[in-house]
């Protein structure tokens, strides 16, 4: 799987709307566990799934810059994948020294582009 890291200009605005990701992580077990050993595996494989792309949105980002700690989020967005026909989802976070914004993508954002300030990488995990 492939990551796309953005650290651009700040974003204040419209972070109530995003969920954080240990809200997400709970939401996941509160709904999704149950003691039939076929939900238990596919619970358990979305888990580790979901906290490995972390781990490796996290180094994307120390990659970019980010200096390890969260002014807002870490938050979970979540965005239409247009070659698996379904729901994906990234992070996205500020750190508190400047404030810089950070986007972790597992789809191309290519409007982040076109921002003067943009710095971009990529991660295969």
């Amino acid at each position: 799987m492939v990551l796309f890291g953005y650290k651009f200009f700040v974003i204040d605005h419209g972070w109530e709307h995003l969920i954080n990701v240990n809200d997400f992580l709970k939401q996941c077990v509160d709904k999704n566990f149950s003691v039939d050993d076929e939900d238990i595996e596919f619970f358990q494989e979305n888990i580790i799934t979901a906290t490995n792309r972390f781990k490796q949105a996290k180094i994307l980002a120390k990659n970019l810059g980010w200096e390890g700690d969260f002014r807002c989020g870490p938050s979970l967005f979540f965005i239409p994948d247009p070659d698996r026909n379904y729901m994906n989802y990234g992070f996205v976070f500020k750190q508190y020294n400047n404030g810089m914004t950070f986007v972790i993508s597992p789809i191309q954002l290519e409007h982040l582009y076109e921002y003067e300030d943009v710095e971009t990488q990529m991660i295969e995990y």
